[in-house]
């Protein structure tokens, strides 16, 4: 996209319409943009909150779109043909166009491939007095590339990665003059999908780690070419979905001792520092038995149990695991086993 700054049309020396004495028509419209979407682009701007005086703008109708088009392989013009109506978006009945509070957003879908397009807005009062023209923007547009397939989403701890097919050809066809880039967009919960590479991708995967844990997440992949100083993008590739899991179980903990007491065994062990520790399981096997078994009825969360009742004159071996507050609590390696004699 190439933006024409200066005062728009009449910076090339061709007249605009003559703004009536006195009159406080719209100033330029801001926050002016155009933007590729599937098969259309996408203009979008917000409603000028002052007149063409600087002072608060007290009405506005409407807006004026105004659109020309030259051949790509003519270089981009500073001063382009005269612009002509697109397109007039009434704010109170809008027939085309959309408003969504103070902005308003049109899609032009008449478009020829190989064109570049120029455009302009303008706002205009109740009179049809037009206000202060916006900059002009340009965008080129051309076929667009083939859609990618094959998408595939694999959830790791904090991680998902995706990879797809590479794509060859644009969607009539032919090879893809150039080089071929990806864009991975992402969507989570009920949010709007977002751009999840801040660089163009060259190669056909990508490990998204700007994820969290037990959320899930729906991804689907464009293919973009560059096209002058524009990129143009395939349109939308088949969504997967994946749910990142804690997979990362607690270090094992330290410092287990053991006091034998009439009450029982008295054990102690160092608190794990881990935020996401939620507890503690306490193992024991005799010396008479061949495995561990889990002898804390119940989840411990202070780094403390007395196991009782036990046999006078035996031998026991215990150690201590911590567990994890993620739906799949993981559990830690063992603790080093001590021996007591009770």
């Amino acid at each position: 996209m190439v933006i024409l700054v200066g005062t728009g049309i009449a910076a090339c020396g061709k007249k605009m319409p003559p703004i009536p004495p006195d009159s406080l028509v719209p100033g330029a419209v801001q926050e002016f943009s155009v933007r590729q979407q599937g098969r259309s682009l996408v203009l979008q701007w917000l409603i000028p909150k002052v007149n063409i005086e600087g002072q608060p703008l007290s009405e506005i109708q409407g807006f004026r779109l105004l659109r020309v088009h030259e051949p790509l392989d003519r270089p981009p013009s500073l001063c382009p043909p005269p612009l002509t109506q697109l397109a007039e978006i009434d704010l109170a009945y809008p027939q085309v166009g959309e408003v969504r509070g103070e902005t308003v957003i049109y899609q032009d879908t008449d478009l020829e491939f190989g064109n570049r397009y120029y455009y302009q807005v303008v706002g205009y009062d109740r009179q049809k007095n037009l206000g202060t023209a916006s900059s002009i923007l340009t965008h080129n547009w051309d076929t667009l590339p083939q859609t990618p397939t094959g998408l595939r989403a694999v959830a790791g701890d904090r991680l998902v990665t995706l990879d797809w097919e590479p794509v060859t050809r644009l969607a009539d066809g032919k090879p893809v003059p150039g080089a071929v880039n990806y864009r991975v967009y992402r969507q989570a919960l009920q949010e709007e999908f977002s751009l999840a590479n801040q660089v163009l991708l060259t190669a056909p995967h990508f490990q998204d780690i700007a994820v969290q844990n037990d959320v899930e997440y729906t991804y689907m992949v464009r293919a973009v070419r560059q096209v002058g100083e524009d990129y143009i993008e395939s349109l939308d590739s088949p969504e997967q979905r994946a749910r990142p899991q804690d997979l990362t179980a607690p270090a094992p903990l330290l410092n287990l001792v053991g006091v034998p007491n009439p009450q029982g065994v008295e054990l102690r062990w160092a608190a794990s520092a881990e935020p996401d520790v939620a507890g503690y399981r306490v193992y024991r096997r005799a010396v008479t038995e061949p495995e561990f078994r889990q002898v804390s009825p119940k989840l411990l969360t202070k780094a403390y149990f007395v196991d009782a009742p036990l046999e006078k004159g035996r031998t026991y071996y215990y150690y201590v695991t911590a567990v994890d507050n993620s739906p799949r609590a993981n559990e830690s390696p063992p603790s080093e086993a001590i021996e007591i004699l009770y």
